[in-house]
């Protein structure tokens, strides 16, 4: 299935979230996800046991381990906003990097002792190849653009919408 411009317009729930690193041991810091048309987002209070934290990963999303612990809500807040968000979803939710992406989401639910809520799948299912091809380079421009702060959860969902609103046309 590749989308239409029409198919496309409002019908596409788009989630990121950006970790604590890219290690197995790694866990979700900040979560956006646009629902419906609106857009949410959560920075994440670590769990005690989630300690692993990369500096290479903080350097590049910009947001520091202090900073979490200072402004982010707690995991179960987190889940619970979440789950009612997408109870009112269509069950599936795209990403850009759905595998990485559904991995943190599933280590924030199992933090809840939570069965995740969503099947998070690739945005590239819904594009042709040419479709894909614009895709990226459109991602790429609008994360140059200096409009949005690339590797920060709210914008990059931003930039996946803008991007596959552009790439079917």
């Amino acid at each position: 299935m590749h989308l239409s411009n029409s198919e496309h317009r409002g019908n596409i729930d788009i989630i990121d979230i950006e970790a604590s690193g890219l290690h197995f041991d790694s866990y979700p810091i900040e979560i956006a996800i646009l629902v419906g048309g609106t857009y949410h987002s959560w920075l994440i209070k670590p769990e005690e046991n989630w300690s692993n934290w990369c500096e290479k990963a903080e350097a590049v999303h910009g947001i520091s381990r202090s900073l979490l612990f200072k402004e982010g809500q707690s995991v179960s807040v987190v889940a619970e906003e979440i789950s009612e968000i997408l109870n009112n979803a269509s069950g599936v939710i795209y990403s850009d990097a759905n595998r990485w992406d559904e991995d943190w989401l599933s280590t924030l639910f199992y933090a809840c002792r939570r069965k995740s809520p969503a099947k998070i799948s690739s945005i590239f299912d819904l594009l042709s190849d040419e479709q894909k091809a614009k895709f990226h380079i459109i991602k790429n421009d609008l994360s140059l653009s200096g409009k949005y702060r690339a590797h920060r959860a709210l914008d990059d969902v931003r930039i996946i919408e803008k991007a596959l609103a552009q790439s079917v046309v």
